[in-house]
């Protein structure tokens, strides 16, 4: 193991420890709200009561989440008696699924920090039969902790690319040696089989996202929220989910400030809290609406979502859609919205993300790396005619359709290794 990467984690690891012990308990950014988690977290682990059989899903946070519901309601359909653990590294999973019923989890907590004695004692409570990380959850630590005690580990939805922490000249090789911890890698696209190799490691392959399955599952659950049914129905709607940073709002605010009347904009920031609303708000030069003040006599033309946990269903109720996070390396789920059948944009960064590419040689996807760019785009589809539209619909419904599968494929891998 790296001594440069445990000796940052050990000064990190007494940072958080320091630091939560001088939080208030009011305290609720972001960064407080993770470092009382951290607080807490073994605290939540002696109420975890093993089975037989136990296994451990680790989420980075909510958008990974909806990676591994699939896996985790198949895994209760076939081992109704196995109990499932699933961690989170960020608040916004943890706090999401505190109002939803029927989580397909034993226990959800945090997970503790990356340090080799928060690994041992993490699994001394688990004992897991098997552990199942999505995309980049990279963590040498726990790896080799499952590995030393021959637990298998896998990876799914992976995207890896040279950008990966396992090629760092500096600090590379814990994560390098920590590959060896994996039973199986699934990757969703050739390149991030090839990389691998690249790396001496060939257990990987192709294959499809589970979150497709996920997305399916959402758009054929019913669902109604009278409040946005009715603003939706007015009149053509372009809905923005997970705004993230100033470029997300610059791109919004040019749009919705050159365009007064006649469009109406839905926005959902992907942290809601007032210091993110506010920021909206603020770049808007027009009248705005929280969903939390909507009244049914509301005039504005721009309504922004103030709770968390409706997006996936809310896309349905939408013409086209911006996916927020592209400005960064963690462009948000575009499968979501595509289930629908609408037509989206994005930022940029796109090379973690192997289904937004395919979306865009497919033309059911726009990178829309400016201001004008944006806004050239959605005056394209709010002036498309409805058969374009419909047309559109059938083709992104019918890609979700045929990559569906994905869920049962990977589990019945993963169940099959684990009976070895």
């Amino acid at each position: 193991m790296s001594v440069i990467y445990n000796s940052l984690l050990s000064g990190a690891k007494g940072l958080v420890t320091l630091a939560a012990a001088c939080l208030s308990d009011n305290a609720r950014s972001k960064t407080c709200r993770f470092l009382r988690g951290q607080k807490r977290v073994f605290e939540s682990l002696r109420s975890f009561a093993p089975a037989d059989e136990n296994f451990w899903f680790h989420c980075a946070s909510l958008g990974e989440y909806a990676i591994a519901r699939p896996l985790m309601e198949d895994l209760r359909r076939r081992r109704p008696d196995a109990r499932i653990v699933l961690t989170f590294f960020s608040p916004t999973g943890i706090e999401a699924l505190k109002s939803r019923k029927n989580v397909p989890a034993d226990l959800v907590c945090y997970l503790p920090l990356d340090s080799r004695s928060n690994a041992r004692a993490f699994l001394d409570v688990v004992k897991p039969k098997a552990a199942m990380f999505m995309v980049s959850e990279y963590w040498p630590n726990y790896l080799l902790e499952l590995h030393r005690r021959n637990i298998p580990a896998y990876l799914i939805s992976a995207v890896f690319t040279h950008r990966a922490p396992h090629f760092r000249r500096v600090g590379g090789g814990a994560f390098r040696e920590s590959l060896k911890a994996y039973d199986h890698i699934f990757c969703l696209n050739r390149q991030g089989v090839d990389t691998l190799a690249e790396l001496g490691f060939t257990r990987a392959s192709v294959e499809a996202d589970p979150l497709v399955d996920n997305a399916l599952s959402v758009a054929e659950t019913p669902w109604l929220f009278a409040p946005l049914e009715e603003f939706c129905a007015r009149t053509r709607t372009l809905i923005a989910g997970s705004i993230s940073d100033e470029n997300d709002v610059n791109l919004l605010a040019h749009e919705i400030n050159s365009n007064v009347g006649g469009r109406q904009y839905l926005l959902v920031p992907h942290e809601v809290d007032e210091y993110h609303i506010s920021q909206i708000e603020s770049a808007l030069k027009v009248p705005s609406r929280r969903l939390s003040a909507y009244s049914s006599d509301m005039t504005e033309n721009v309504m922004i979502v103030d709770n968390i946990g409706m997006l996936a269903y809310l896309y349905r109720l939408g013409t086209v859609a911006y996916i927020g996070g592209g400005f960064t390396r963690e462009l948000h789920s575009v499968l979501e919205a595509t289930v629908y059948g609408l037509p989206i944009s994005f930022g940029p960064r796109t090379e973690r993300k192997a289904v937004a590419q395919q979306l865009v040689e497919m033309g059911l996807a726009t990178i829309t790396p400016t201001p004008e760019a944006f806004s050239a785009w959605a005056d394209a589809y709010f002036n498309a005619s409805a058969t374009h539209l419909h047309r559109l619909r059938v083709v992104g419904t019918q890609y979700c359709h045929e990559q569906a599968g994905a869920t049962s494929r990977i589990l019945t891998k993963i169940l099959s290794s684990c009976s070895h």
